[in-house]
């Protein structure tokens, strides 16, 4: 059974998380929170039964935002500090019994040299395999669409060919903006099952630049530029086999449908019904009362000759094309989710 969850980016306040529960998520996938906020973040999911999930990075302590992320370099500062922040995320999302954790992959940004491009791929692909085993965390690539050499439904299936810890976040919207020819459904008929959640929103190739992630509802037409998802999700879903479906738009503004509304119209499109839900595949959610509790966002369980932990972080950055934000009440938003 498909989850719903939803993204702590429709929050205009990100600290006031009573805000997501006019959606009745399942799963909320927490994006670029300090480490100050992860035992309040623990509270709430187990006082409301939500599963958490975390996009990286998560925790963020840096008094400077991070502008990159470059998991591909071909800066190798850069590539380190998208391996830390990685590494940092996982061992979290394990403190927090996280379904799951979403990472952007690759670097999007210019220039994007041949050279060394597969190996700097295999290596953070590898290496975020090896997170994944340790800590029992699936690590999920989420689809871009800037990177030439790496943008595709087959590009993405290629690359994760052989590396079952791995999976796609499947971002609809991304998929959506390179066209027809690869849109959304050329993934889920390229990846199947490999598809382990999906970011879903909507918009056009004409709006995105100044509208961003727009909630998704009935009244957005194909004809106008939008996905058609009333049609398109549940097929999505019969060729992946998803188990969450994410909501992940810009907080609403003045003249979207509320919360309740985006919800009910999704959980209606995924046939899913809230009571007496399996748990998906993941690690185990944690009540107040498990056993052996950890501090959370604290150093889990090492390998010998592991990696150390390190507490880096910054929000992630926006697609080129993504539209600036205005900062938002809390702390800060990262601009692209």
């Amino acid at each position: 059974m498909t989850l719903l969850g939803v993204s702590t980016g429709v929050l205009a306040d990100r600290t006031d998380l009573t805000g997501l529960l006019a959606y009745e998520p399942e799963v909320v996938e927490f994006y670029n929170y300090p480490r100050s906020m992860l035992a309040a973040i623990e509270r709430f999911c187990a006082r409301h039964g939500i599963r958490p999930a975390l996009h990286t990075p998560v925790p963020y302590d840096e008094p400077s935002p991070l502008r990159r992320f470059a998991p591909t370099g071909p800066d190798p500062d850069e590539a380190a500090t998208a391996l830390r922040l990685t590494e940092a995320t996982v061992r979290c999302a394990a403190d927090l019994g996280a379904l799951h954790v979403v990472v952007h992959f690759p670097s999007p940004y210019p220039p994007y040299p041949l050279a060394g491009f597969d190996s700097w791929c295999r290596d953070f692909l590898d290496a975020a395999c090896g997170l994944a085993r340790e800590h029992g965390v699936p690590v999920l690539v989420e689809n871009l669409s800037a990177h030439p050499l790496l943008h595709t439904a087959e590009h993405y299936r290629d690359a994760l060919a052989g590396r079952p810890e791995l999976g796609l976040c499947l971002d609809v919207g991304h998929a959506h903006l390179l066209g027809p020819e690869h849109g959304p459904l050329g993934y889920a008929r390229a990846l199947g099952p490999v598809v382990r959640s999906m970011h879903l929103y909507n918009t056009t190739s004409a709006r995105y630049p100044e509208h961003g992630h727009e909630p998704a509802h009935a009244g957005q037409s194909a004809a106008d530029g939008y996905l058609p998802l009333a049609g398109l999700l549940p097929e999505l879903l019969d060729l992946t086999g998803a188990p969450a479906v994410v909501l992940e738009h810009r907080p609403p503004a003045p003249g979207d449908p509320g919360p309740e509304q985006i919800s009910r119209w999704i959980r209606a499109l995924i046939g899913h019904r809230r009571p007496d839900r399996p748990t998906p595949d993941g690690p185990a959610a944690r009540t107040p009362d498990s056993a052996g509790p950890r501090t959370p966002g604290g150093p889990g369980p090492r390998t010998p000759g592991g990696p150390a932990a390190r507490t880096p972080g910054g929000p992630a950055l926006r697609t080129p094309g993504e539209p600036a934000r205005t900062a938002p009440t809390g702390p800060p938003r990262p601009a692209h989710t």
